[in-house]
């Protein structure tokens, strides 16, 4: 994919898909895959993994087929090593590859990579450049507002990465103290896009398509990146671009949450097995029905399966209540 593509798809689309470690995974991929978003990329994936070819990281890279373009999230510290893994991504036939310098995640952080590459402002560039040079596929970076609200540094550091070679940016309007729960900046990531020519994809507090056009609207941003607001809601990609588009959008039904939670069950099950599946939907099956009357009640339960066949149970005491839907045991 030429950087040109990259632009001019992501300008008319105005939506990139967000990499979510432990929920972007093969499986989740090919449901987002049916709801033909412009984007899709994997979880973050660590290049001395991948050029080690360790067996799950390289499962992490199994791509998803449909009508978008796939990425691949790279998190590390020694540009070598991102160069390399860069290459065995673009030969796996990915499109574009995003470099992660957000994830606060203390074992990540430690050894100088994501958000501690925002500390490490020469670091982050080389990265960019070592990557940019080793394929011909369009580089991105993820950022937040800095590594702590006392440096918040994205702006200069988001010109000297496009100076490396990266083609667009996306900021997340938090800096790295937390991972959520503070508010979102905006007016950093307003000031970072009216400097740089390159697109900004704006990330952060993105859960409606209304809140969608928000962003663009108050930050000039070229897209917007939803978060945690992809969790469990595939139908958030068609909410958003019907409204950039100006078409009608209808909310899913209750019966076609539980039909796609079923999907995805099974496609965890094909993946990875019945008892890792069953483990994975503890997190991932609440999130459907986050608007449910006793969510905390069904999260009790489901923490409980060890089998993907329980799975339809718990699905059955959710229902339509008037104009609530309600978890009832």
């Amino acid at each position: 994919m030429k950087s040109s593509l990259f632009i001019k798809v992501l300008s008319e689309k105005k939506l990139l898909l967000p990499p979510l470690s432990g929920y972007t995974d093969y499986p989740y991929r090919v449901i987002l895959s049916r709801f033909i978003p412009p984007f899709i990329i994997t979880e973050m994936a660590n290049a001395r993994a991948i050029i080690q070819r360790n067996r799950r990281t390289m499962q992490m890279l199994k791509i998803a087929d449909g009508d978008h373009y796939n990425g691949v999230q790279l998190v590390g510290s020694i540009p070598e090593y991102m160069g390399k893994a860069a290459e065995i991504v673009e030969q796996l036939g990915f499109d574009y590859i995003d470099i992660n310098m957000g994830c606060t995640a203390r074992k990540v952080a430690c050894r100088g990579e994501g958000i501690s590459l925002m500390k490490n402002e020469n670091a982050a560039c080389e990265i960019v450049t070592a990557v940019s040079n080793a394929v011909d596929l369009p580089v991105t970076c993820k950022l937040r507002l800095g590594a702590s609200k006392q440096s918040m540094n994205v702006r200069a550091l988001s010109q000297k990465l496009v100076e490396a070679g990266a083609v667009a940016l996306t900021i997340h309007g938090r800096s790295g103290e937390k991972k959520f729960g503070m508010p979102v900046d905006l007016s950093v990531i307003t000031e970072t896009a009216s400097a740089l020519k390159v697109p900004i994809i704006a990330n952060g507090g993105i859960y409606t398509g209304i809140q969608a056009q928000q962003m663009i609207h108050i930050t000039g941003a070229t897209a917007v990146m939803p978060g945690r607001g992809l969790l469990g809601n595939p139908w958030i990609v068609p909410e958003i671009l019907s409204c950039f588009s100006k078409h009608n959008y209808t909310p899913p039904t209750l019966q076609q949450k539980k039909d796609i939670c079923l999907e995805h069950l099974r496609l965890l099950v094909e993946f990875y097995g019945e008892r890792r599946a069953a483990l994975k939907m503890h997190s991932i099956l609440p999130h459907y029905f986050s608007s449910c009357l006793f969510l905390k009640d069904l999260k009790k339960d489901v923490h409980h399966v060890i089998k993907g066949e329980d799975i339809p149970i718990l699905l059955e005491r959710i229902r339509d209540d008037a104009e609530n839907i309600v978890y009832r045991k």
